[in-house]
């Protein structure tokens, strides 16, 4: 059986440089230990890693104090830790209209807990307002949406909020290795490390700006200051408590490796060359209904569409059947689709990558065309 072309990319990253599997594979088959652990010399390479893997990231994404980069599982852990660890009761945040429920759903629990919620007042494409951040403790954006694909502008965001002294927090999920954005004035910023960052699933970070102090939500053994009953006050073993996922940050190490060698900015020139041609073809389809923001340099490298009078399920169904790979339905993001009026049904989602390949676009388009011809 032929393996299907692979165009989910928002979803996870597929396939990943070959050097992330074998990083992998030679952190369970020739190291094994646990990090901060132990000092015998396989304890040390473990620990080796996790410190590349940190500086790495920090390099990568020019974020500063490359101890303040706090390892998760994915981006979602990295922003309940954020949101839990810095609001409180009587805590004002402002998010945008196309947030993920990896923040709907934690700011959802802190509402009941006295947090109130508003609406950044927000562009023609549901993200933040630059020139309009209110008098709230904490702004939480996307750096790109999941559903429509609109970039936020966060350089101008960032010095927005510096000026009236408002938190930024930016889910990069969408952004991280694969569009080039300003950090400068980021509080704090979250990512997987699965999707643009070519790691491996079960890897993420959280950062936080030297000055932003969160509270800890997990205590546990750390590997340092066991003598305490208190976490440690240092970074970054304050906030990971237990035993990291080695082979996990072995992988992303190596994915973080390849793209610094490729460059963003080389893998944004890809994303955006494919993205133009699958909203050119598809525009041009009087049976398909194209969702803005429209030109492709505008947007992060995915595009949701739907055809005229066919469920989305059914549609990514058929391209199932036909060896295409999409994401159909709400894409974990209901808030995006009552912004763009696709809810409850929601879009069918298309997402190059890395390495897909020209061959590969042509090959889904005529796939769907057959699929709309059922």
């Amino acid at each position: 059986m032929k393996p299907p072309i692979y165009l989910d990319n928002a979803s996870s990253s597929f396939p990943k440089p070959k050097s992330v599997a074998k990083a992998v594979s030679d952190a369970i088959n020739l190291v094994g230990a646990n990090p901060g652990r132990s000092s015998h010399v396989l304890g040390l390479k473990a620990s080796r890693i996790v410190f590349e893997t940190r500086e790495a990231a920090a390099l990568l994404l020019k974020l500063n104090s490359p101890e303040r980069i706090i390892f998760t599982k994915n981006a979602t852990e990295g922003i309940n830790l954020a949101l839990k660890g810095l609001l409180g009761p009587g805590d004002e945040v402002a998010i945008s209209s196309l947030e993920h429920n990896a923040v709907i759903r934690p700011l959802t629990v802190l509402q009941d807990r006295g947090v109130k919620i508003v609406r950044a007042p927000c562009d023609a494409n549901g993200l933040p307002d630059p020139g309009a951040v209110p008098d709230v403790k904490m702004l939480v954006t996307v750096g790109a949406s999941n559903v429509t694909a609109a970039l936020a502008d966060i350089k101008r965001l960032g010095k927005a909020c510096k000026e009236k002294n408002v938190l930024l927090m930016v889910d990069a999920s969408q952004t991280a290795g694969c569009v080039p954005f300003d950090t400068s004035n980021i509080d704090v910023l979250a990512c997987s490390g699965h999707k643009g960052l070519l790691g491996p699933q079960g890897t993420g970070l959280v950062w936080f700006a030297p000055h932003v102090r969160p509270e800890t939500m997990i205590e546990g053994g750390s590997g340092s200051d066991s003598q305490s009953a208190f976490m440690p006050a240092y970074w970054p073993d304050r906030h990971e408590a237990g035993t990291l996922n080695t082979p996990g940050l072995a992988g992303l190490k190596a994915a973080l490796k390849y793209l610094e060698r490729r460059t963003i900015k080389a893998v944004r020139q890809s994303e955006v060359e494919l993205c133009r041609i699958i909203l050119d073809r598809l525009r041009d389809d009087a049976r398909i209904v194209v969702y803005p923001p429209r030109g492709a340099a505008r947007r992060a490298g995915l595009v949701s569409f739907n055809a005229k009078g066919v469920d989305p399920a059914q549609l990514g169904d058929r391209l199932d059947r036909l060896g295409i790979a999409v994401r159909v339905g709400l894409h974990c993001a209901p808030e995006a689709h009552r912004f763009l009026g696709t809810f409850p049904d929601g879009t069918v989602r298309v997402s190059p990558g890395v390495m897909t390949r020209k061959a590969d676009i042509k090959k889904f388009f005529k796939a769907l065309d057959k699929a709309l011809r059922e």
